[in-house]
């Protein structure tokens, strides 16, 4: 009864967020831009790219999955891979779905943490990108059929089809949303919010399901006899990130369990930055779009920054 019931409180939390949640995404997947958002990182210094890089992502809620065709979009039509790296980084955390997912889980202090550490990592890690690979070809302009974000049949591959889920800067006037058309950006919505529903609504329910297991069934002196062991505690919490992957939403069950038994808040943010950050699904894309020197540096970056930064809030908080 007691992992029923958790399971069910799990499930409510998130649909307090998940109806609206999807519709709006949808909506905003279908006005805003991907081409001008890449004219932006391209166009401006290496510092300010990888700054807007990371924190873009904000009014673009899309999960782990759905912004890797985003990210390779914005690469694409940039001259630099760090930008687009860090989009890919911080937007599962650092957009306003993310947030309201974050605070409703694991409260406004821990959302914090994990958005702001996001940004902090995705914004290094884009700039030791650029530093170490130089990208020295010239900024290809974006197809007029840009890759689809949630319109295929999953959500992790790339494919060139109609523009159905984004529209691109057709009349040149550079603006970051597109509002003309309103019924066929109604249609857009609808159609990009199902779409994003059937991808993450599986990861989702195996989340609840996880969670709701360890919650009720997990010895909670195991928890605190590793949080006596400093060092030891991130290293395992960044093992089991990187092999263990879940969608971005569906960690989040199983990091509040993990929690309320006494994982310390850096370890809590490791599982779900290194999560997202170092999975096959994540590093695949970036290895062949952007070669092997950049996927490297990429995980690297991720899961010693995310480290590091974890050991510092466990400390403080």
């Amino acid at each position: 009864m007691d992992w029923l019931r958790t399971a069910l409180n799990y499930s409510k939390e998130f649909a307090e967020v998940a109806v609206f949640g999807f519709l709006f995404a949808g909506f905003l997947q279908a006005v805003v831009r991907p081409t001008v958002v890449a004219r932006y990182l391209s166009g401006y210094s290496v510092w300010r790219a990888n700054a807007i890089g990371a924190t873009v992502g904000f009014f673009t809620p899309l999960c782990c999955c759905t912004a890797i065709p985003t990210a390779l979009a914005l690469w694409r039509g940039g001259s630099r891979p760090g930008p687009a790296c860090a989009f890919l980084i911080a937007t599962p955390w650092f957009n306003w779905y993310g947030l309201v997912a974050l605070w409703i889980f694991l409260g406004w202090r821990m959302a914090l943490v994990v958005a702001g550490s996001g940004v902090f990592i995705a914004f290094l890690t884009g700039m030791i990108i650029d530093w170490q690979s130089p990208n020295e070809r010239a900024p290809r302009p974006l197809p007029t059929e840009v890759p689809e974000t949630v319109c295929t049949t999953t959500s992790c591959s790339v494919k060139s089809g109609s523009a159905c889920c984004s529209t691109v800067d057709t009349d040149g006037s550079g603006e970051f949303f597109d509002f003309s058309n309103p019924w066929q950006k109604l249609q857009m919505a609808g159609t990009n919010a199902w779409a994003l529903a059937r991808e993450l609504l599986p990861w989702i329910a195996a989340g609840i399901l996880i969670g709701a297991t360890v919650k009720t069934w997990l010895p909670t002196a195991w928890i605190s006899a590793l949080e006596t062991r400093s060092w030891l505690t991130p290293v395992l919490a960044l093992v089991l990130a990187t092999l263990l992957y879940a969608d971005s939403l569906g960690s989040l069950p199983l990091v509040n369990a993990l929690l309320q038994k006494g994982l310390g808040s850096g370890n809590g943010m490791i599982l779900l930055i290194a999560g997202v950050g170092t999975n096959l699904a994540t590093l695949g894309p970036i290895y062949r779009e952007m070669g092997t020197r950049v996927a490297i540096l990429y995980a690297c970056c991720v899961m010693i920054l995310a480290f590091l930064l974890g050991i510092l809030w466990n400390l403080v908080l």
